[in-house]
């Protein structure tokens, strides 16, 4: 007869099993309710705590998680499992420097387990230390040679060492053996663009986007195909934009690149639709994106409101974004009885909400919103937003009807010097405005021009952009 200590032990196997498997169906809540249940019975056993951790890290209930991986590897001083699924925990919510501590931790109990490496070489990347990155992914392939994890990860750490060669070797021997993965196709078209291939990287784009219709892979795209105007392979642009046209003819970043190309002068504005998706695809790595490019538009025009006062009643801030506006005034010291914001995209107005500056944050074209909001505003900033328009006749008419008797709007456009008294509508789908335009917009529209001056705006390719910074006021 078998012993009742054996039963209890095959019983605690098989509840085990079952966490495990209800893990692996993605049914986490399942696999937690059964795992706690028995916890009441034996708590005691690593590999059920395990398990459990599992369940929460599923859930997205890290701190959970993070206990239970911690009591499975007090239980056993031997188990790297425990561990190795901590410093993945760590490695998700962005806690670096403690993942490293648990790897070094896991890698004493045993030196030849593959994940802990791999997860040491991801926590440093994520830390820019990418030459030490290089090698844990390298030891990591002595322990498992084809992993591909490991060599996509170790691929990114050579493109960032400058090691393209051999990053191209691993992003091409990881295709041919998933010759349609979307992970792998986007990594290496990012490669390829770095690379300033622009032509392969567009294809390899297109190919992506019959896969994934996704609003970031039609803006990549529509980059690809600027850089290689700028390289005056026009034809190749035609060709790529037709085939991107015909697969996706509604597609209003593929229809703007179209516009670009024909440099049509009857194009007054970048389309509704196309803004929406642009700056709705680009609001999670916007910030980084334009703090990498030195962008100083809303530090000018905090500068400049500053100079017309330190408080204002009711403020409008114009083709939001994530906020920056609003977070220089508050820099500045100006204070705001009542700020809204506005913007196109939903995605924006998140980011900007998570500043905790605005009182009102509305989803709007501005070209409808100013009209609707006669003499409600003392001050209307906007920075870098007007780019997206060509003919600004309606928005500074707007402007002027939005606007109380001695209200100020300050504003950035990028400059166009070639024929200061006119728009023009750039290879970059984007438009800049002539000095002697805006003046000309400006007093036809009703307002007194206080200051109209040049300004360095942001880098681009090392070359600072300048553009113009307006002060204006109702009369």
């Amino acid at each position: 007869m078998p012993s009742p200590y054996r039963k209890e032990m095959i019983r605690i196997s098989d509840i085990i099993d079952r966490v495990n498997e209800k893990n692996t169906e993605e049914d986490y809540q399942s696999a937690l309710s059964i795992g706690l249940a028995f916890l009441e019975k034996d708590d005691e056993n690593y590999s059920l705590w395990i398990a459990i951790g599992n369940a929460y890290y599923g859930l997205k209930r890290y701190d959970e998680a993070e206990q239970a991986y911690l009591k499975a590897s007090e239980l056993s001083f031997q188990d790297v499992i425990s561990l190795s699924n901590l410093a993945g925990l760590y490695f998700e919510t962005n806690r670096f420097k403690e993942g490293l501590s648990v790897c070094d931790q896991a890698l004493a109990r045993r030196s030849d387990y593959v994940n802990v490496y791999i997860h040491r070489g991801n926590m440093l990347s994520s830390l820019n230390r990418y030459a030490e990155a290089k090698k844990d992914y390298q030891k990591a392939l002595e322990l498992s040679p084809e992993d591909p994890l490991t060599l996509f990860n170790y691929a990114y750490a050579l493109v960032m060492t400058e090691e393209p060669e051999q990053a191209g070797d691993l992003y091409r021997r990881l295709l041919a053996t998933a010759p349609e993965d979307p992970e792998y196709l986007f990594a290496y078209a990012s490669f390829l663009e770095k690379m300033q291939e622009y032509e392969r990287a567009a294809e390899i784009y297109l190919r992506l986007l019959k896969q994934e219709d996704k609003s970031i892979n039609h803006i990549i795209l529509g980059g690809c195909l600027y850089n290689l105007l700028l390289c005056n392979e026009t034809e190749t642009v035609f060709r790529l934009t037709d085939e991107w046209l015909r697969a996706f003819p509604d597609n209003p970043v593929a229809l703007h690149t179209l516009e670009t190309l024909k440099n049509s002068h009857e194009v007054d504005r970048a389309s509704v639709a196309y803004v929406q998706e642009l700056f709705d695809a680009f609001a999670d790595s916007f910030d980084s994106v334009l703090s990498g490019l030195s962008y100083r538009a809303p530090e000018l025009v905090a500068e400049a409101v500053k100079q017309k006062g330190q408080s204002f009643s009711c403020v409008l801030d114009l083709g939001c974004g994530t906020g920056l506006c609003g977070q220089a005034l508050q820099e500045e010291g100006i204070e705001t009885l009542s700020l809204t914001g506005v913007d196109l995209s939903t995605g924006m107005l998140e980011k900007a909400r998570q500043r905790n500056i605005y009182n009102n944050l509305i989803q709007s074209d501005i070209l409808s919103f100013l009209p609707l909001n006669e003499g409600r505003f003392d001050l209307i900033i906007s920075a870098d937003v007007f780019t997206y328009l060509g003919d600004l006749s309606k928005l500074f008419s707007g402007l002027h009807k939005a606007l109380k008797s001695g209200g100020t709007v300050v504003f950035t456009v990028s400059e166009n010097k070639e024929n200061k008294d006119q728009y023009a509508f750039e290879l970059s789908g984007r438009f800049v405005h002539g000095r002697e335009y805006i003046l000309k917009e400006l007093k036809k529209a009703g307002f007194l021009i206080q200051r109209i001056s040049e300004v360095d705006l942001r880098q681009e390719l090392g070359q600072s952009v300048y553009g113009l910074l307006v002060i204006c006021m109702k009369k």
